[in-house]
């Protein structure tokens, strides 16, 4: 796995101003002992949802600054967030994101602990 410095935040801060790309990211759990291990971070492995044990919700936005700093406000302070995917428009991010819950889900025989809807109609 592959982790970026600092200035990854503030590279993805500057890009992601009206940005169209979307980001399909992952919250883990923060190891106390390390707790910037995952704080905001970068995976080149597009699998890392499935091979993190500590994954709590699978998502995709276009703004991962903003939408980091409101999961830490609604679920949890001790989550990170680790980036591991792109999408090119909205559309293919929903289906990246839905294919990875669903993938999860077939897996680890559920869906990650703060997800919601992924088991209801």
């Amino acid at each position: 796995m592959s982790h970026k410095s600092s200035g990854y935040i503030a590279e993805t801060r500057r890009e992601c101003g009206g940005n169209l790309h979307g980001y399909i990211y992952a919250l883990v759990k923060i190891n106390e002992s390390k707790p910037e291990s995952f704080m905001l971070s970068y995976s080149d492995d597009k699998e890392f949802y499935l091979n993190e044990k500590s994954v709590q919700y699978i998502g995709v936005t276009n703004n991962p600054i903003a939408r980091f700093q409101a999961h830490r406000t609604e679920k949890d302070k001790k989550i990170g967030m680790v980036i591991f995917d792109e999408a090119k428009n909205p559309a293919e991010g929903k289906m990246l994101e839905a294919t990875a819950i669903y993938n999860y889900c077939q897996t680890k025989g559920k869906g990650p602990t703060f997800q919601k809807g992924h088991d209801t109609w």
